[in-house]
C-alpha cells in the first residue's frame, strides 16, 4: 500500500489506457535521501573550506621560510597531508553516498 493505489500494485483488469503510479517504497525515503544528499554537500563544503585554509597557511610559512630546503620541508608535509585528507574524504564519500543510494542502511562513522 502507498500513497497512489490503495493496495500498491495494478490491478490485473486495468484498461490499458488507465494510468496509475505504482510506488513500492515507503512514504519517507525521499526524505532520508535528501537528509543524505544534504550531508553529502556539507561534508564536501566542510573539507574544501578546510584545505582552502591550509593552502593559505602553506603559501604564508612559505612566503617566510629562510631557504630552500626550509621549502621543500614544507612543500613535503602539505602534500603528504593533503593526500592523507583526500583519502580520507573519499571513504567519508563513499559512506555518504551509500546512504543516498541506500537510505535505510544506517547512519555513517562520523
Amino acid at each position: 500500500m502507498n500513497m497512489f493505489t490503495p493496495t500498491g500494485r495494478l490491478k490485473p483488469d486495468a484498461q490499458p489506457d488507465e494510468f496509475r503510479i505504482r510506488w513500492d517504497l515507503e512514504p519517507y525515503a525521499v526524505t532520508a535521501a535528501m537528509d543524505a544528499w544534504l550531508d553529502l554537500g556539507s561534508e564536501m563544503q566542510s573539507f574544501y573550506a578546510d584545505r582552502v585554509r591550509q593552502d593559505v597557511e602553506t603559501h604564508h610559512r612559505a612566503m617566510h621560510c629562510n631557504n630552500p630546503s626550509e621549502l621543500i620541508g614544507i612543500q613535503a608535509a602539505f602534500w603528504q597531508k593533503a593526500v592523507k585528507d583526500y583519502r580520507a574524504h573519499a571513504g567519508r564519500m563513499a559512506e555518504l553516498t551509500a546512504r543516498i543510494w541506500f537510505p535505510g542502511s544506517g547512519q555513517p562513522k562520523t
